[in-house]
């Protein structure tokens, strides 16, 4: 039997699945002279956008990823760090968002577009991923005009003719202006892309061309920034090419945030699948739903696990609970439309408990509920909890699932907590048997970093390893994504972390 352990943090709000999802690139503009400025050359966004939207002010392209046109957009698209050829020759090296939506959910091409003013960018629309590819690309419109008011132009009539699902907007009038050295001409074109990004969501405000701020969710982004001490160029580690902005707004996006916490240009795509309901599964970002919450309760982690009692035993947490009466727990044994993580009401949910809620609490609390089945079924099970106010306002949680045919019993490796962390985090696993066994880290290109276990672990015992970045192996790691791994002769299974410096 296979055990699964899936983890949820949301971080918008009213969580409905969106209908449309617009990403502007407004390529080359440094985070200093958008949101780090203020008003000054961001006006509309800034003023007029943000007290209805999500500003991230800590968004940053790892080293992992070039601080390039080409490289940058693939690493949005793709929720993978890409290293791919800045001159239009090599495609993204793993699925985009468009292949993904497009092979899970059987989406026609006419559902992803990609508007560009740079004709090198045409490589954005399938990657060289074996088992995606071609067959599930999407579409790209442009040419090397480099003229962001045509680019517009293009894509309202993309919204107008063929309301694509997936849109991206590349902008690529700022990274032309400071190509030149003029510094005028290099903020007169970020002035001329925010009022082109404002004229975008009044299209979307005035539920022009079917696009509603009930139904579509807009990014605004940048695939680099400049050196920091030459803005005419690009291409290095430095934190003016690596700082970059991220601004949400839209449907399911709480409204007035600024977010200061660390997050990564790889978010973006899961966050994508998340608010459109597929799966990005070869993406190293972590979804956007994994932060800082503005739900009156937080629910910051949901669990399952087979007991060898014979029943299952669900376990979640929140960080902070405003009003909260409690949780109705429910169980499904089959899902219509195939697809865990949906939102969709199904017809098969039963109400199996129900957990007090602890009313108003600023501190982590725990809850556990024990599932009895005297038998496990053979099959998949599906949980989801129903958080429900003390005003009868209720939320349901995602779906997590049981796959009670295939678990090994015994083997567990469970979500890293804290996470994010700095310095420490605790590990747990077991092992279904006397065995071989190893826990190593790893950093996102797979070279590993430091092993916490390697040895003869006892079947059935669980072991708690911490991790800490200020000793150890850990001392001398940089901020960002991590992977831990449990290997045995018969098994290995993988990880996310977020280490925060």
């Amino acid at each position: 039997m296979k055990e699964k352990f899936i983890f949820f943090l949301f971080l918008f709000t009213n969580f409905i699945l969106s209908q449309n999802v617009i990403v502007v690139v407004i390529d080359g503009a440094r985070y200093t002279e958008t949101f780090g400025g203020g008003s000054a050359n961001i006006p509309h966004m800034y003023n007029d956008m943000m007290p209805s939207g999500y500003l991230y002010t800590n968004y940053w392209i790892a080293h992992e990823g070039k601080t390039e046109t080409n490289p940058g957009h693939a690493s949005i698209l793709s929720g993978t760090w890409q290293q791919i050829a800045n001159d239009g020759s090599q495609r993204p090296t793993y699925p985009t968002v468009f292949e993904y939506i497009r092979k899970e959910d059987g989406n026609p091409q006419s559902d992803c577009y990609a508007v560009t003013g740079k004709d090198k960018l045409d490589i954005l629309t399938y990657s060289v991923f074996s088992g995606y590819g071609s067959a599930y690309c999407g579409t790209w419109v442009g040419d090397d005009n480099r003229d962001d008011a045509l680019t517009y132009s293009k894509a309202i009539s993309v919204m107008q003719d063929f309301h694509p699902k997936i849109l991206l907007i590349n902008f690529a009038g700022v990274d032309v202006a400071a190509h030149s050295g003029n510094w005028n001409n290099y903020l007169t074109a970020i002035t001329n892309a925010d009022n082109l990004v404002y004229q975008l969501w009044q299209t979307i405000q005035n539920n022009i061309y079917g696009y509603t701020p009930q139904n579509t969710t807009l990014f605004v982004t940048n695939d680099h920034g400049r050196h920091t001490t030459n803005f005419s160029s690009h291409g290095d580690d430095c934190e003016g090419c690596e700082h970059i902005m991220l601004f949400v707004i839209g449907r399911n996006v709480s409204q007035g945030i600024v977010n200061n916490d660390m997050h990564y240009q790889v978010d973006i795509a899961p966050t994508i699948g998340d608010l459109l309901g597929f799966s990005t599964p070869h993406a190293v970002g972590i979804s956007l739903y994994q932060g800082s919450n503005p739900l009156p309760v937080e629910l910051s982690s949901f669990t399952a696990k087979i007991l060898k009692s014979g029943g299952v035993q669900l376990n979640w947490r929140t960080e902070t609970e405003v009003s909260n009466y409690g949780f109705e727990i429910e169980r499904a044994s089959s899902l219509p439309d195939g697809k865990a993580g949906s939102t969709t009401p199904l017809q098969d949910w039963m109400k199996i408990g129900f957990v007090e809620g602890h009313g108003n609490s600023n501190s982590p609390k725990k809850y556990s509920f024990i599932d009895d089945l005297t038998l496990i079924p053979n099959h998949t099970l599906y949980y989801r909890l129903k958080q429900i106010d003390t005003d009868g306002q209720f939320e349901y949680s995602k779906i997590i699932e049981v796959d009670a045919g295939n678990i090994p019993e015994g083997f567990m490796l469970e979500q890293n907590y804290p996470n994010p962390f700095n310095p420490g985090t605790i590990i747990k696993f077991a092992v279904a048997e006397t065995q071989k066994t190893e826990l190593k880290i790893y950093d996102v290109l797979g070279n590993e970093v430091a092993i916490l276990f390697k040895g003869i672990a006892d079947g059935g015992k669980v072991y708690e390893l911490e991790f800490n970045s200020h000793s150890g192996e850990g001392q001398n790691l940089s901020s960002g994504l991590y992977f831990y791994q449990l290997a045995t002769d018969k098994r290995v299974e993988n990880r996310k972390m977020m280490l925060l410096k």
